[in-house]
């Protein structure tokens, strides 16, 4: 790993006299019970699930480049990233990669049946207003878990504003290094990324549209040599709608609508053929319908309605294996209700039916009904001291004809003011993607050949931790011990994707907020995840550790306030694992409320240039120089 940038440095030096931030909320959990003034149902709680919370305000200190980048500033959660923007990017959850996880956009499931997995990059950081990330149990989403973990996207919704109108600019220059025998330089470097937004808010509606260019043309190493990235460029468009209206004091309609088209080239499948003449078009269209209705009856408090559908077309240029298109189409309708028990209890249910539908050039036409039905409530004891947390929620596949069950257990104590202890036990099931049971033998040559396995069963997972969580003042401390167990887990190592796979994982994390003074605020973190390779036969004793887990990942991030300013330095390291190297990263944002109307920032991203990979086979960028700013009228 080679470490550069000590003009970086230099920079971070000059600029600490202007730093500035706003108050910023905890990155740890949202768990914490808080009880309303007329009844102990009503307290806002999650399970005694594990979550961490990404703000509004923490992402406008970040000014992050993506919303991968946002989700991996919680404790737990990675990333994997196949190179710079328009990369494929999906979440890791406390080792449990991406197919274990599922991710949702304002409450609604996007995770396709087709691959089981989603691509963050397809969702821009301008839309969003806050992220949930779920690391344990059903969470605020309540109806489900995950073997993983689960990531909410909530989006932008409409507010009242005096400058309804916002353009949001940047640029992104990377450094132009020598590379190549010839030690040429790539001075478009400088110019390489422009990023615009144009957004209108009033009180009931939002809408954004906006669009990426990159060639994505940053230089890394090559082992004794440094080589310049190509064939990686993107062009993005995207667009959201969010609009709500009140028909009367007990009937509410919302419509979120988001659309995103992606025209990049892509990474090669290994090292030694990493910028082939492939390309890949990315399109993705959504949209969700809801009414909210309240007091409905005398038991029934609330009840919502939801109409989502989705369509996604992926469609792949490979030189060597010829064209594929796949064609993906998601709906669902789903009813919830929250009931009124009394003081003492509380009770959501939820009927939810979805079909996945997939037109694949490899894996076929194949269809998903699913119709589930799920129950998640919380008792309450010793005025609220004590609360008890259970979910359960039952699932039936057509294409498998099966029963999918999940549920969890969680448990919130607070034995005195700003203590509480937390615990949660959860089973969760993930069921086989179509590509895992449909895809066609194929030879890849020196790569080997892969094929579908269509009498896959579903993996399982056992996921528990136990925590503590301390707050006083202006600090707060939070510890977890977690452990999970994933059997019949599905392994494509050899060629066709079978049953064969078991992994123990058992670990802590660490959370430590703190406001220094009325200039400083200071979050660290620390993750132990050691993990087990049981499969084929082996034991603990083996002490053989998942492929690409890291034992060890630290984060901290300081925040620095004064009069017009504010900045936040991040750095996170990221610990070796069987197959990746260790890496130590450094970030630094800076903004300036230039007047009331303008906002400008300047953003470093790996301030160090340090050479690093998180999938391996594919370099990540150096040192990024982001200069932008919004201005609202």
């Amino acid at each position: 790993m080679q470490k550069r940038g000590i003009f970086s440095l230099v920079l971070l030096l000059a600029l600490s006299n202007l730093f500035a931030a706003q108050d910023i909320t905890d990155l740890g959990t949202a768990y914490e019970l808080v009880i309303a003034e007329t009844s102990l149902a009503e307290a806002e709680t999650n399970t005694a699930s594990s979550v961490s919370v990404i703000t509004k305000e923490q992402i406008a200190a970040y000014n992050a480049q993506t919303t991968a980048e946002l989700v991996g500033k919680a404790i737990g959660v990675s990333f994997n990233s196949v190179g710079s923007l328009g990369s494929l990017q999906n979440v890791v959850i406390r080792g449990a990669t991406s197919s274990k996880n599922l991710i949702y956009m304002d409450g609604v499931l996007f995770s396709s049946a087709h691959d089981g997995t989603v691509d963050l990059s397809t969702i821009p950081v301008s839309i969003i207003e806050r992220i949930e990330v779920v690391k344990s149990g059903p969470g605020n989403l309540g109806r489900t878990n995950a073997i993983g973990g689960m990531v909410n996207i909530i989006t932008k919704k409409g507010q009242k504003t005096n400058t309804p109108f916002a353009l949001t600019f940047e640029n992104g220059s990377f450094l132009p290094q020598a590379y190549g025998s010839s030690n040429s330089r790539n001075w478009l470097s400088l110019v390489d990324s422009q990023k615009l937004d144009f957004s209108y808010t009033n009180n009931d509606l939002v809408v954004t549209v906006g669009g990426i260019a990159a060639q994505n043309a940053y230089t890394y190493s090559d082992g004794a040599t440094r080589s310049l990235r190509d064939n990686a460029q993107l062009y993005e468009a995207h667009g959201a709608v969010n609009y709500s209206r009140a028909f009367s004091d007990s009937l509410q309609f919302s419509t979120q609508n988001y659309a995103v088209y992606k025209n990049l080239g892509v990474p090669g499948s290994t090292p030694s053929d990493l910028t082939p003449n492939d390309s890949m078009r990315d399109t993705f269209v959504s949209t969700t319908n809801s009414l909210e209705a309240t007091d409905v009856t005398d038991s029934l408090e609330r009840l919502f309605m939801h109409l989502h559908y989705a369509y996604g077309q992926t469609f792949n240029h490979g030189v060597a294996y010829g064209d594929s298109t796949h064609t993906k189409h998601k709906a669902s309708a789903q009813v919830e209700g929250v009931w009124n028990l009394g003081q003492k209890y509380s009770l959501n249910t939820d009927l939810l039916y979805s079909l996945d539908y997939v037109d694949s050039t490899d894996a076929g036409i194949n269809t998903r009904h699913a119709i589930s039905a799920a129950a998640h409530g919380s008792v309450y004891f010793m005025d609220g001291m004590l609360s008890v947390h259970p979910s359960l929620n039952i699932a039936y596949l057509s294409d498998l004809k099966a029963l999918s069950p999940n549920a969890s257990l969680g448990a919130i104590y607070t034995p005195m003011k700003n203590f509480d202890f937390k615990a949660t036990i959860s089973y969760a099931e993930r069921n086989p993607t179509f590509s895992e049971l449909y895809w066609p033998f194929t030879d890849y040559g020196i790569w080997g050949t892969f094929q579908g396995n269509p009498n896959l069963k579903p993996e399982k997972g056992f996921n528990g931790d136990f925590g503590i969580t301390y707050k006083q003042g202006n600090l707060s401390y939070e510890a977890t011990l977690f452990g999970r167990n994933i059997y019949n887990a599905i392994d494509s190592g050899v060629g066709m994707p079978i049953n064969i796979s078991h992994s123990v994982y058992l670990g802590t994390e660490q959370t430590l907020s703190a406001e220094i003074s009325n200039l400083f605020n200071i979050q660290a973190s620390y993750l132990y995840n050691k993990s087990f390779d049981l499969s084929a036969g082996k034991t603990f004793s083996d002490n053989i550790e998942v492929t690409g887990i890291r034992k060890h990942t630290a984060k901290g991030s300081l925040f620095f306030t004064y009069d017009r300013f504010e900045s936040v330095v991040s750095a996170e390291y990221l610990g070796k694992s069987s197959s990746l190297d260790s890496a130590f990263l450094l970030n630094l944002s800076v903004t300036m409320q230039v007047s009331d109307k303008l906002r400008a920032y300047l953003a470093v991203d790996n301030l160090l240039n340090t050479d690093y990979v998180l999938v391996s086979g594919y370099p990540m960028p150096g040192t990024k120089l982001r200069l932008g700013g919004t201005l609202r009228f």
